[in-house]
């Protein structure tokens, strides 16, 4: 492998999208490999023997592969001596919340069972179920959000702009796929208008913002 970055990701998976985004904002070069998640790319023997937990994003980098968003940003910061944001416990720990919990309780709970049937159930009824369960964790998480964190500052982690707050809203628009109303939030609408108009981020999510 050689000094290229490589990254593996896919349109449809929210979490991919910060690590371009940062990987753009911060003028580092890469390739990138698009993996069809819905056509079983991950699962081919190629992508396994890179990646056995099968996911996207993938980084390759100087023969290894590093998985997980929050991991391949904390590499990219450490490779490229990129300064980390102030407050660096509590950055990692909302990327992880963000690419795991956050990520499950938004896609894969509500959102990507009402428009992918390839991460529905098969039987309707329990599918129902399940998404009538997911509202109630996604309402729950933006909760958090308005209250906890977007009370009194404009940013996730205080007056400026962190990794944080990309990653977080990456996942949050997810819900734009079924025209979902934020009206019960305003600072949470107010933080993702913010977040919209920094650098990268309308080219980057382009299939999203065409979907929708």
């Amino acid at each position: 492998m050689p000094d290229e970055l490589t990254l593996y990701g896919s349109c449809v998976v929210a979490p991919c999208r910060p690590v371009i985004i940062f990987l753009k904002e911060h003028g580092i070069p890469f390739k990138y490999i698009e993996v069809n998640i819905l056509e079983n790319e991950h699962l081919t023997p190629e992508f396994l023997e890179k990646n056995p937990k099968h996911t996207v994003p993938l980084l390759g980098h100087r023969e290894q592969y590093i998985s997980e968003g929050p991991a391949i940003l904390s590499y990219l910061y450490g490779e490229f001596k990129i300064p980390r944001p102030t407050g660096g416990g509590q950055t990692h720990q909302l990327l992880s919340w963000a690419a795991e919990q956050l990520h499950w309780d938004i896609g894969f709970s509500y959102v990507y069972p009402q428009i992918y049937s390839e991460l529905s159930l098969p039987d309707q009824e329990e599918n129902d179920r399940m998404i009538e369960k997911g509202i109630a964790k996604v309402c729950n998480n933006l909760d958090i959000l308005e209250k906890e964190y977007l009370q009194n500052q404009e940013w996730l982690l205080g007056s400026e702009r962190t990794i944080a707050d990309t990653t977080v809203a990456c996942i949050i628009v997810v819900l734009e796929l079924v025209l979902f109303d934020f009206k019960m939030w305003p600072k949470v609408t107010g933080w993702l208008d913010r977040v919209k108009q920094t650098p990268h981020w309308e080219e980057t999510l382009k299939f999203h913002d065409d979907v929708v």
